[in-house]
C-alpha cells in the first residue's frame, strides 16, 4: 500500500459564499478619507466621498494600473488616481482625463454595491457579479435607548469563512472545547423561504441558566442573542471579511441590557470573548472536509451543510489551493 499526499495538502477548498460581508466600521471612514481594503483575494479601493457616501471600487486604474486606494484622491464625489490624475465616479465612469478632453469608452472601473446599515460597511459577493438578492437585517438594538453603547472586537482567524460560521451549528463542541458541563438542547429551525437559519439552545438545566438565538443570514453574517434572566440579555453582531480562502476577519459588536450594563455588562462580553482563544487552536489546525463522517446525533450540522450549499454556485463550490497559515490577530477598537 502506498500512502498519499497529507490531507493538507490534497484538501478542496470552498469558493467565497454569495452574500454580505464586511469590509470596515463605518465611523472609521471619514468623509473625504480613501482606505485599501483586501477582501475575496482581491484588492478594493474604498473611499467616502465629500457629501459622506461609501463607495468600493476595484483597485487598479485602467490607464496603468495604479492602486487607487493607495494615495488616491476624494475630489467631491469621484475618486482621483493618484498617478495621473483620472477622475472616476461613484457610478464607476472616468468624468476627466486633466490633460485630455476625450475620455475613451472603456475608461471605467468596477463598482461593488455596499450596504452600510448595523455600523459597518458591507459589500455584496457574487462570483457571477450578480446583484444582491436580499438585504441586509437591521439590528434593532443598536437603535435602542433600552440598550448599552456598543462595544467593539476583532480577530482574525486563519480559516475559511465557512467553518467560522459552522461553529454556531455546533453546541457539542461547547462541551470539549469550551469546557461547559454538558451540552445543552439545540434546535435548528430554517425560515419558510428556505434562506435565513436559526439556532436555539436552552441551557435552563445548566449552573448559569441561558437562553441563546443565533440568527445566520450567510455565512459570516450573524446575530446572537443570550438571554440570561428578565431584562439581562447580551446580543452580539457578527460579520467576516473574508480575506483569503484561507484567512477571515471578524468583526464583532458587543450590547448589553442597561440593567446590566454596570454590574455584569463587560463580565459577559469579555466571557464570549475568551471563548474565541479556545476555538482559535482547533481553526488554525483544521481542515475542510467536503464530505465529513457525520454520526446519528450530528443532526444541527447536518441541517447547516444542507443550508450553506445555497450560497455556491454549481460547478464553482470548490477550488484546489494550498493551506496558507496567516497571523492570528486580536484588537480591540
Amino acid at each position: 500500500m502506498t500512502l498519499s499526499a497529507c490531507e493538507s495538502r490534497t484538501q478542496l477548498t470552498p469558493y467565497f459564499p454569495i452574500g454580505w460581508y464586511s469590509i470596515g466600521r463605518g465611523h472609521e471612514l471619514r468623509n473625504g478619507e480613501v482606505q485599501a481594503v483586501t477582501v475575496f483575494d482581491r484588492e478594493l479601493a474604498l473611499y467616502r466621498s465629500r457629501s459622506g457616501k461609501a463607495v468600493v471600487t476595484d483597485a487598479f486604474c485602467p490607464h496603468l494600473g495604479a492602486h487607487l486606494g493607495v494615495q488616491g484622491r476624494v475630489v467631491g464625489e469621484d475618486l482621483r488616481c493618484p498617478f495621473h490624475g483620472w477622475k472616476f465616479g461613484p457610478d464607476g465612469n472616468c468624468n476627466e482625463i486633466p490633460y485630455c478632453d476625450e475620455i475613451p469608452e472603456r475608461a471605467k472601473i468596477r463598482i461593488w454595491h455596499v450596504n452600510e446599515t448595523n455600523g459597518d460597511i458591507m459589500v455584496w459577493f457574487h462570483p457571477q457579479d450578480l446583484p444582491p438578492t436580499f438585504d441586509m437585517p437591521v439590528v434593532e438594538e443598536f437603535n435602542s435607548d433600552e440598550w448599552s453603547q456598543p462595544q467593539f472586537w476583532e480577530f482574525t482567524v486563519p480559516n475559511h469563512v465557512q467553518n467560522i460560521a459552522e461553529n454556531v451549528c455546533d453546541p457539542e463542541h461547547f462541551q470539549y472545547v469550551h469546557r461547559m458541563p454538558d451540552t445543552p438542547p439545540s434546535e435548528v429551525t430554517i425560515e419558510e423561504d428556505g434562506r435565513i437559519l436559526h439556532l436555539h439552545t436552552d441551557a435552563k438545566d445548566a449552573a448559569h441558566p441561558n437562553q441563546l438565538h443565533a440568527t445566520v443570514y450567510n455565512p459570516g453574517l450573524a446575530t446572537v442573542r443570550t438571554t440570561y434572566a428578565p431584562d439581562a440579555a447580551m446580543m452580539l453582531y457578527s460579520t467576516a471579511q473574508p480575506v483569503s480562502l484561507h484567512e477571515t476577519h471578524m468583526r464583532w459588536t458587543l450590547t448589553v441590557r442597561n440593567e446590566i450594563v454596570d454590574f455584569a455588562g463587560d463580565d459577559v462580553m469579555r466571557g464570549i470573548k475568551d471563548g474565541i482563544f479556545d476555538d482559535m487552536h482547533i481553526w488554525e489546525h483544521k481542515i475542510y472536509r467536503e464530505k465529513p463522517l457525520f454520526c446519528k446525533a450530528d443532526t444541527t450540522l447536518v441541517q447547516f451543510r444542507k443550508w450553506v450549499r445555497q450560497f455556491y454556485v454549481d460547478g464553482m463550490r470548490f477550488v484546489e489551493t494550498e493551506p496558507v497559515k496567516p497571523k492570528i490577530k486580536f484588537s480591540n477598537v
